[in-house]
């Protein structure tokens, strides 16, 4: 299985996310060919290079986008996902890159409490999500963009590569307003900090490509993986076989999951508090692992899926 590290809150947490494989350049949907393709929303691109991120406009008005991710790198799993700046912060602070440009190493034993105290401001603004490349389907998204200043990470402040930088013109506070897709299904991320969380199916997942809305009615940040094993688990199964160390010498379990057998069915990338984005999944019959591994600053940086998001639901016929 594909290991990420996904540090929302600069503390490296394990997703349970597969290898979804290389994306070939021809396989990216365009809007002609997409569920999305007659909403008639304005568009914007960004294409992963070997270099990072870039976008295909540096300005836009504040509205509803439709979002293409185009990867012409050599990583196979891209992610790019909206994030508002505070004031007095620029695209550099997504990043890693100018650390790393002046000869300063990541940490191997993780960030320092420091560093994790300098990214708490990513609990509190807007983060409206975006397209990933771990499905062909997924690299497109419908995102809400209010009017301020903006970059676009690949959801890791310790990544190498730079974030590119994006200003929404407009009134802060005015109501977005454009076409809605149609959702299959839609996701409500729910909970609180310190409590516990939970991912709540309004509509049931279908195999085949499908339109899924995620909402964020919780009070912290989510991200959305959707994976799929070759067998139906249990949590047990899967928490247990997470847990597991070879070295003391213990014998493995029959039940032990082999994690290299995960696929990706989807992915929407992080969002805050109160939002709402459109991405579009693609399920295999049988079973769907929904997690989220975002770190709960309330609960000592105990990941949401430790506190109730990694769930299971099952994959209808349609």
């Amino acid at each position: 299985m594909h290991s990420r590290i996904v540090t929302i809150a600069a503390t490296a947490t394990l997703a349970l996310v597969g290898s979804a494989g290389a994306l070939a350049q021809d396989a990216t949907p365009t809007a002609g060919d997409s569920l999305f393709a007659d909403l008639g929303l304005p568009e914007l691109v960004i294409t992963a290079t070997d270099e990072g991120l870039q976008l295909d406009q540096s300005e836009i008005e504040a509205g509803r986008y439709l979002v293409t991710l185009n990867n012409e790198s050599e990583n196979s799993d891209v992610f790019a996902g909206f994030i508002q700046l505070p004031e007095g912060m620029t695209a550099e602070g997504l990043s890693y890159a100018d650390e790393l440009a002046t000869g300063t190493p990541i940490p191997e034993e993780g960030p320092s409490p420091e560093q994790m105290e300098g990214l708490s401001w990513l609990y509190e603004t807007y983060i409206a999500g975006g397209p990933s490349t771990v499905t062909d389907v997924s690299t497109q998204a419908v995102v809400n963009l209010p009017a301020g200043e903006y970059g676009v990470w690949d959801e890791d402040p310790f990544s190498a590569f730079p974030a590119p930088a994006l200003t929404v013109t407009g009134d802060p506070d005015a109501e977005i307003t454009g076409a809605e897709p149609e959702a299959a299904v839609t996701i409500v991320e729910k909970g609180e900090g310190g409590v516990g969380y939970a991912f709540r199916l309004t509509g049931d997942l279908q195999v085949g490509p499908q339109i899924v809305e995620v909402l964020n009615a919780s009070d912290q940040p989510h991200f959305v993986d959707a994976s799929q094993y070759p067998d139906e688990i249990t949590l047990e199964q899967v928490m247990g076989s997470m847990m597991f160390d070879p070295s003391g010498g213990a014998t493995p379990s029959p039940d032990m999951i082999d994690f290299e057998q995960f696929t990706y069915a989807g992915w929407a990338s992080t969002q805050s508090i109160g939002t709402t984005q459109w991405v579009v999944m693609d399920f295999e019959p049988g079973q769907a692992m929904i997690s989220c591994w975002i770190p709960d600053p309330l609960s000592e940086g105990t990941p949401h899926a430790l506190e109730g998001m990694l769930q299971f639901f099952p994959v209808t016929e349609s």
